[in-house]
């Protein structure tokens, strides 16, 4: 399957050039490493698995941003992903993404930690 990206940084809207993006299984341990581009995009192929993981994408000064529980044997072959990273850790998982209502929320919760950093 493959997997592919953008990576923006949130308050400039500009692409991260490389970051470093790990896909790790659910123990912790690597299943591969790769860096983004000059233009903040990244492009890679894993095997199927059957085993849950996660992605972290660790953008330096831009921010961090983890994608935890993902089912690697549910990938289809062809996967984008569009992360934003923000200047605080923050963590996502899918269920979270999975709902409008969802969605809405982080939003809110977004802007409240912003307002608070201020």
């Amino acid at each position: 399957m493959t997997i592919s990206g953008i990576i923006t940084e949130a308050k400039t809207k500009r692409r991260v050039p490389n970051a470093e993006i790990r896909f790790l299984y659910s123990e912790g341990s690597t299943l591969k490493k790769i860096s983004s581009d000059a233009d903040g995009s990244f492009s890679t192929k894993l095997a199927k698995l059957t085993k849950f993981g996660s992605i972290e994408i660790d953008g330096n000064s831009a921010g961090f941003l983890t994608i935890a529980n993902i089912d690697f044997g549910i990938f289809v072959n062809n996967t984008r992903i569009k992360a934003t990273l923000f200047k605080y850790d923050y963590s996502a998982t899918e269920l979270e993404f999975y709902k409008k209502e969802d969605r809405d929320q982080l939003k809110r919760e977004i802007e409240e930690m912003k307002k608070q950093k201020r």
